[in-house]
């Protein structure tokens, strides 16, 4: 009788067995097809989420994590905070997944003659410093910035700086047509503004008002007149789902003024240098230079969205503790991430858990059943038959069953890990949105590509479906666990002794 013959004949003569064998190993593959599905369900949503938005990033303080560290460690500072500057930008720049990038130096000067240009239907109430408005600087660095290379705004009169004026300090500006026109200025207009510092000596420690911003309050105060070379209008407006912060973004977009870099970074450190005169026995501000107080906002764009993961690790490598990598994607959405790493977790654990309790269970299983069937391989090996044939006619029997198991479990745990993971992922996300806050404000938010990723999007974007990575994986590792749970039984039929069996 040939192979295939008896192994037909044998797995009909143990048809019970064979059912029993076939429906546990049928479980066990719809437990490990379920978690694999769902594995690759997150990472292909993680993907398709993140493709909606363009690949430009920021690299912030990680707050969630600084706040976990904090609370673990009773609720104190960590004294080795540390914080990095620009020639860590200009290191992490240089990193292979970035096309382009842009540090801007932000600051902001007063003034009590210019408005405040408020968009229509806008609620956001402008901040003031008694009757002088306060107008947000933004640093330009490149003479092609990020803001007018991704559709963030478009210079409509005027120019552009020069490299000149960027690498130099040049008191020039470019405005909002808005602004510019509730103002009464064009291109070639003078643009007067004040650095106020106020006197805090008094009222530091007790707190102050509105009341407080008075002429008499002024330590010291530094006028500017700016030369309007260009006129810009938004292109964009911010849309986060939170109107308030919606509101207040594009009412900043709108009365922001583009300055070279150099031109902020002169005016930061001449406030710096007032600060360290009105303080200087404060601890906090130690041994501190004026240029230690300039902050560069960064924001990078990468060639691809698929290189976020890859420049994330690379930069958390290359700055200090509590420092990460935000996208487009997340910036306004930390829960939506949260939520699919926990499910991506489960999947995880139970996958593992799965794999390693069907090794057991298939050992012992298929052990027993070959126990039960001694006598009849005992007269295989009676009349001659070679373990190795023995043992070949087993495995034949055991893949032959395995694989009518897994082919129907790969299907079964396919539908059904959908429904579970899909109910499990939406009252993650309904927890996750009701308990974290939004944070908003952040260079993503003020260019106007960031917004919040709904519940309904996630889900939309989520599929457990069978694509043939997720093919491939489950029959490797199914078959491998069969394999592998069948060395234990092999390992019985090489101790049997035949003729003790048959006496």
């Amino acid at each position: 009788m040939g192979l295939f013959s008896r192994v037909l004949a044998s797995l009909t003569r143990n048809f019970g067995k064979t059912i029993l064998l076939l429906l546990i190993i049928f479980i066990l593959g719809c437990i490990i097809s379920g978690a694999i599905s769902v594995q690759h369900a997150v990472s292909n949503t993680d993907a398709n989420i993140r493709d909606a938005f363009p690949p430009i990033v920021t690299v912030e303080m990680d707050h969630r994590a600084l706040d976990e560290h904090i609370n673990a460690i009773g609720g104190e500072w960590p004294e080795d905070l540390e914080h990095f500057g620009h020639e860590t930008l200009v290191e992490i720049a240089a990193l292979p997944q970035v096309k382009n990038y842009d540090f801007s130096v932000g600051y902001a000067l007063q003034s009590s003659e210019l408005e405040i240009y408020i968009p229509e239907g806008n609620n956001e109430i402008p901040f003031a410093m008694g009757e002088y408005n306060s107008f947000a600087l933004t640093g330009m660095q490149h003479d092609n910035p990020l803001d007018i290379s991704e559709g963030v705004i478009e210079i409509t009169q005027g120019r552009m700086f020069t490299a000149t004026e960027l690498d130099n300090f040049t008191a020039v500006a470019i405005v909002s047509e808005n602004f510019a026109r509730v103002n009464n200025l064009g291109v070639g207009s003078s643009l007067e503004l004040e650095d106020l510092f106020w006197d805090m000596r008094e009222v530091r420690d007790t707190g102050w008002d509105d009341s407080f911003y008075i002429e008499e309050n002024i330590y010291d105060r530094r006028a500017y007149s700016l030369e309007i070379v260009g006129i810009f209008t938004p292109l964009v407006e911010s849309n986060t789902g939170e109107p308030w912060a919606d509101d207040w973004m594009n009412l900043e977009r709108e009365n922001r003024i583009y300055v070279p870099n150099t031109f902020a970074t002169e005016a930061q450190i001449w406030h710096a240098e007032q600060e360290l005169a009105m303080f200087p026995d404060d601890e906090w501000l130690g041994d501190m230079e004026p240029e230690d107080f300039i902050w560069y906002q960064n924001v990078f764009r990468l060639y691809d969205s698929a290189d976020i993961p890859d420049f994330r690790t690379a930069v958390e490598a290359i700055t200090p503790d509590f420092y990460t990598v935000v996208d487009a994607g997340s910036d306004a959405s930390a829960g939506v991430e949260a939520s699919m790493q926990s499910l991506s977790n489960l999947a995880n654990i139970i996958f593992w858990i799965a794999v390693v309790a069907s090794v057991l269970i298939l050992s012992l299983l298929i052990t027993l059943f070959l126990r039960d069937r001694k006598r009849e391989i005992g007269i295989y090996l009676a009349i001659g038959e070679g373990r190795a044939k023995v043992i070949v006619q087993v495995m034949f029997e055991v893949l032959i069953i395995a694989l009518i198991a897994i082919v129907l479990s790969l299907f079964a745990g396919n539908i059904l890990s959908a429904s579970i993971s899909e109910s499990m992922l939406r009252n993650n996300l309904a927890a996750a949105q009701s308990d974290e806050g939004m944070s908003f404000g952040g260079p993503l938010d003020r260019m106007g590509i960031s917004a919040d990723v709904s519940t309904d999007q996630v889900l939309a974007n989520y599929s457990v479906s069978l694509d043939a990575a997720t093919i491939a994986i489950f029959f490797a590792v199914t078959i491998g666990v069969v394999v592998i749970a069948t060395i234990v039984p092999m390992l019985y039929i090489l101790r049997l002794n035949p003729r003790k069996i048959m006496m």
